[in-house]
């Protein structure tokens, strides 16, 4: 049971981060504004704010509660975006409406105002440097293009080439060059999960030898099957070419089982596979 508490833990510790990374005042207010809420009399703060809160830490935000259901439903533990679930922007906005209202004259409102704003500019995160227009025509980032032109030469045809992949950002290839094909759908790897520390769970999936899952096993989550089993999942999409990130850590693994290096740019390398 404390295991299980700790990566429900553990999970809501990285959402938090992915959530509000350098703007924890944000949350902070939010918190604040509710214990206000919570204290006043009027129902209906406690109704629309609080209530709702409360039910979502006694559920979705509950660890033991948590990883279970989303490991049932093909969620857990790669959800990261659980903290969009808390009405914050809605919260702050309101109080700060609320408090303006609540000053009887128009000079403390315009002061309120102003102050609310000089305190958002001061405890918030700068956007300008994240504004950065793209640096090719195409819209697309260069290391995509960079893979996708090193395909293309070493297979030196325009025929469709079939290419295994588990990274959202290379779907940008085919959008880019149309003959560049994935085995792995995307929903494969945006809907789809699996614990890759249970066992078990990673066996259950070899043995219903679902190839597109088998093969997600392998790109997305950096499972070093039995090689006959990933050739024969292969073979059933003629793969030719594999791009696997660094972070796997499977440079090896496919490089022991007869892969040949294409190249490799920053993040990727690109195997070809001898068919």
């Amino acid at each position: 049971m404390q295991n299980l508490y700790e990566l429900g833990m553990d999970f809501l510790n990285k959402a938090f981060d992915d959530s509000f990374s350098n703007i924890e005042f944000f949350f902070l207010a939010y918190a604040v504004i509710l214990a206000v809420f919570w204290l006043r009399k009027k129902q209906n703060l406690k109704s629309f704010f609080v209530y709702p809160v409360l039910f979502a830490f006694f559920t979705v935000f509950n660890p033991y509660l948590m990883i279970p259901i989303a490991d049932k439903i093909g969620l857990a533990p790669r959800i990261r975006r659980i903290y969009w679930l808390l009405p914050v922007n809605l919260v702050l906005a309101f109080a700060l409406v609320w408090l303006v209202y609540a000053l009887s004259k128009r000079w403390k409102q315009a002061a309120a105002v102003i102050l609310c704003i000089f305190v958002i500019a001061l405890c918030g995160e700068s956007q300008w440097n994240h504004m950065i227009p793209a640096e090719n025509s195409y819209k697309i980032k260069n290391e995509t293009i960079e893979i996708a032109d090193m395909i293309e030469q070493d297979a030196d045809t325009p025929e469709p080439k079939s290419c295994l992949f588990a990274d959202i950002q290379l779907l940008e290839l085919r959008q880019y060059d149309a003959s560049l094909l994935n085995a792995i759908r995307r929903k494969d790897m945006a809907d789809w999960s699996v614990n890759a520390a249970d066992s078990a769970q990673v066996q259950r999936v070899l043995d219903k030898k679902n190839s597109r899952r088998i093969l997600t096993l392998v790109l997305y989550y950096g499972i070093q099957i039995d090689p006959a089993v990933l050739e024969k999942n292969m073979d059933k999409h003629q793969i030719q070419y594999v791009i696997p990130h660094k972070e796997k850590g499977l440079g090896e693994y496919f490089g022991n089982i007869g892969y040949e290096l294409v190249g490799e740019t920053e993040h990727y390398e690109v195997f070809r596979r001898g068919l």
